[in-house]
């Protein structure tokens, strides 16, 4: 019986071992991006997670070390190629055969099990379609209309300060910051697209965007279970977050299906639609009649899910990541209050004239958006189709990974990426320049739709912030902790600040 045991025991061994070497065999062979040696069934996620298991991206530019800016990787059963260079990704991503999304069953959770929305949506069609009829009708309704934007930014704007003056004198100037801006950044998102806004203590809205934040920490595009092997998804739904990710995705997609309904019961949006979930709607009843399934109710509630996700994570935190940041650095505050009070008279707020003048606030923004990083893994991407990248064999399918946050950390471009500096982006004059690597909405046809809204919002945000406030250590506290909470997005772990009132 012994006997039989280790023949068994040799034989699996045996096995495992040709498999190991047959797959990196013709890895070779095919001529793919070099990577680390390929383990069965678990391919690279051991190699990664003794790098650094909580933060992937930080593993991948471990990897770039010995192997490059184009890495091979195997995540489980998906064969991922890791691009860790802005030179790549500015010449790559930017080709139709790599502006598709990844989409696995995992992700067909989020949207009844379809390809809908603008975000995971098939690449050109109909992602091409839905995105052109969301741009057209947001603008209709004001989007990308400065005047139109700076109401709504600044009706946000008032209320947050009288907030923030009320938390003052009720808690001894000490507040807490835990996704504080996330419902204020969310009802400006949603002013365009429902014309409607909702207050910052909304029990159902806070409770909503607990779940969304919850969900999004559950997992990454780096090393997630459900990521590496998205089959499991079924048979361990709690070990692997799904439950709770699910338990997310019923409560949202039940409130937009609300708000839906609510429309639809008004009728306005039949002769007169008055946003645009209404012109959506509308758009719904026209091609219905042409037996159209690209225009649906389910790809109208993915569609306010791709804008509630993005709109309530990415900009509150990158405002998180800038109150953090000048409390660690109370000179850079001093410098921007001071540039604000010569340009925005106090009790005002910043026009459009005044946003091309802040050249500091900006310069500050644009060291926030690289050191927060807070998508530090672009939204997973797939090869439409074989292809090539640099020298390299690209196979149709491969999941595409942009480690945005090597980029914005390389030591041999920033020169000294661990410190928080707004002065590299300012020329000689102190004027704001930009730098081509600072992609905080993306490459590509893919970039963020909400890219004009949330730039606008984040200049008015920090600069009525510190016109009205400062913000400084808790005393007796230790120094806020700048470790990320990793998720799909990274968001600072909450703190807390002593603030003063100005003026």
């Amino acid at each position: 019986m012994l006997i039989v045991l280790c023949y068994i025991l040799l034989g699996l061994v045996s096995l495992l071992l040709l498999s190991f070497l047959n797959e990196n065999f013709f890895s070779k062979k095919r001529n793919l991006p070099p990577g680390p040696l390929r383990f069965p069934f678990f391919g690279n996620l051991f190699q990664i997670a003794a790098i650094n298991t909580k933060e992937p991206y930080l593993a991948f530019s471990k990897l770039k070390e010995k192997y490059g800016d184009i890495v091979s990787i195997q995540l489980g059963s998906v064969y991922s190629v890791v691009l860790n260079s802005f030179e790549v990704m500015e010449e790559h991503l930017v080709k139709p055969e790599y502006s598709d999304r990844l989409f696995t069953d995992w992700f067909a959770e989020r949207t009844f099990k379809k390809r809908l929305g603008v975000i995971m949506s098939k690449y050109p069609e109909p992602w091409q379609e839905i995105r052109r009829f969301s741009l057209r009708t947001l603008r209709d309704f004001g989007y990308g209309k400065r005047n139109r934007m700076h109401i709504v930014i600044e009706s946000e704007l008032t209320d947050i300060v009288q907030e923030l003056r009320t938390s003052v004198k009720e808690n001894n100037g000490i507040h807490t910051f835990d996704c504080y801006f996330t419902l204020s950044i969310l009802n400006v998102l949603w002013s365009m697209l429902a014309g409607t806004r909702y207050e910052h203590n909304d029990p159902k809205l806070l409770t909503l965007i607990k779940l969304v934040r919850d969900m999004m920490s559950s997992c990454n595009f780096g090393n997630s279970v459900l990521l590496a092997y998205p089959e499991w998804k079924d048979w361990f739904p709690d070990w692997t977050g799904l439950t709770l990710q699910r338990k997310c995705w019923k409560e949202t997609n039940i409130f937009f299906q609300e708000f839906i309904n609510e429309r639809k019961q008004l009728g306005i949006y039949k002769s007169n639609p008055e946003n645009v979930i209404d012109e959506f709607l509308h758009e719904v009843d026209a091609r219905a009649e042409q037996n159209d399934t690209e225009f649906t109710e389910q790809q109208l509630i993915a569609l306010m899910s791709d804008f509630f996700i993005a709109g309530s994570e990415t900009t509150s935190h990158t405002l998180s990541w800038c109150i953090l940041y000048l409390i660690l650095n109370p000179h850079v505050q001093k410098k921007l209050q001071a540039e604000i009070d010569s340009l925005v008279p106090n009790g005002t707020f910043p026009t459009v004239e005044h946003e091309s003048k802040l050249h500091y606030v900006r310069a500050t923004l644009a060291e926030c958006h690289r050191m927060g990083s807070v998508l530090p893994l672009m939204v997973p991407r797939a090869a439409q189709k074989d292809t090539v990248c640099g020298q390299y064999f690209i196979p149709k399918g491969t999941y595409i990974i942009a480690n945005i946050y090597g980029m914005l950390h390389e030591k041999g471009y920033w020169k000294d990426p661990e410190n928080f500096r707004p002065e590299r982006f300012l020329d000689e004059r102190g004027c704001f320049k930009s730098d081509p690597r600072l992609k905080p909405f993306g490459f590509g046809k893919r970039v963020c739709l909400g890219e004009p809204l949330a730039s606008m919002s984040l200049i008015h945000y920090l600069t009525v912030l510190l016109q009205n406030f400062s913000f400084h250590q808790v005393p007796n506290s230790p120094l806020p902790s700048v470790s990320p909470v990793v998720g799909v997005s990274n968001g600072p772990q909450p703190f807390r600040a002593l603030i003063e009132c100005r003026h």
